[in-house]
């Protein structure tokens, strides 16, 4: 596991949700580059557990109804089905059984809890897998998850599609969704010639404090998708954070951004719009910082072949 991830899971508790930021994900591989996967066939997907952010997202968009979910977000911060409003329509199936709380990764409870859903397959690509989580999972069913190339949390949306496409023998259909998300991307830049070379930063509010999300996080992969840049001066992240620790004395950083956008989470966006540093900056008083609600910003957390199209079509407003 990355050694940053402590530090992660101790902001992410201070941003009172459980997600690791763009949420965290998880697993060891085999190969360099490859998802480790037990799949066998498509068949043996009658019964998947979904455990990473957005798995559940991507097994809907290939026709697969999960059987347990991990949604991304706290206790009863979330539908039945447990995915956000953006895959709703998509869940025809039967409710599933929801893990809530897995920002800090997969615990025993976690576990014990997917073993008693008898699943025959589980996909944890982007989730975090500790070694004994995942002797204790494959030893429920085949466990797809990502390979040693990339960090938790900080693997490619894309790779995520395909790794979990691969793993339930829907390779085309799997790279099909690609192709549409990133034409979706292409068609919202082309909509919007006006965001071209604008510079933009989203950041999580936690304890006063902003974390800018780095082009690392699903957060800031949508901002450069949608045409704007990001300053390297607010890419500074530690290494293999996903963010950009600003503390209200440097808030002065701001003002060389053309928009700022700012998500909302349990109401700890107000300690940051009330502080005298924050309101005497620039792009405030020229009224240049917009605020992001929860779903779009857990939407954005989680670049996927359903949440891409849902967060550009409800972006402006």
């Amino acid at each position: 596991m990355n050694p940053t991830f402590g530090r992660r899971k101790k902001i992410l508790a201070s941003f009172g949700i459980a997600v690791a930021a763009a949420a965290g994900l998880t697993a060891c591989s085999r190969g360099e580059g490859e998802a480790e996967s037990g799949a066998e066939t498509a068949d043996t997907a009658s019964s998947v557990a979904a455990l990473g952010f957005g798995d559940a997202d991507t097994l809907l968009s290939l026709g697969i109804q999960p059987t347990v979910v991990a949604p991304f977000g706290t206790t009863g911060d979330t539908s039945e089905k447990g995915v956000g409003p953006w895959a709703e329509d998509l869940f025809t199936g039967d409710a599933p059984v929801i893990i809530e709380n897995l920002g800090q990764g997969l615990t025993a409870d976690a576990v014990e809890k997917v073993s008693s859903a008898s699943p025959t397959q589980i996909v944890a690509v982007n989730q975090a897998v500790d070694e004994q989580a995942k002797k204790d999972l494959e030893a429920i069913a085949p466990l797809t998850t990502h390979s040693d190339e990339y960090d938790d949390y900080e693997v490619p949306w894309d790779v995520q599609v395909r790794d979990i496409a691969g793993a339930v023998d829907k390779q085309a259909e799997g790279d099909k969704l690609i192709e549409e998300a990133k034409q979706a991307f292409a068609d919202y830049r082309e909509a919007h010639p006006e965001l071209k070379g604008k510079k933009a930063a989203v950041a999580l509010p936690y304890s006063g404090r902003l974390g800018i999300m780095t082009e690392e996080d699903g957060r800031g992969v949508f901002l450069t998708e949608m045409g704007y840049e990001i300053p390297d001066e607010l890419q500074k992240a530690e290494e293999g954070a996903f963010f950009m620790d600003l503390s209200p004395e440097n808030y002065s950083m701001l003002d060389q951004l053309d928009e700022l956008f700012i998500l909302e989470y349990g109401g700890q966006e107000n300690e940051v719009r009330e502080n005298d540093a924050f309101q005497n900056l620039d792009i405030v008083k020229e009224d240049r910082v917009k605020y992001i609600g929860q779903d779009l910003g857990n939407a954005m957390s989680m670049p996927n072949p359903v949440t891409i199209p849902w967060t550009l079509d409800n972006f402006v407003e």
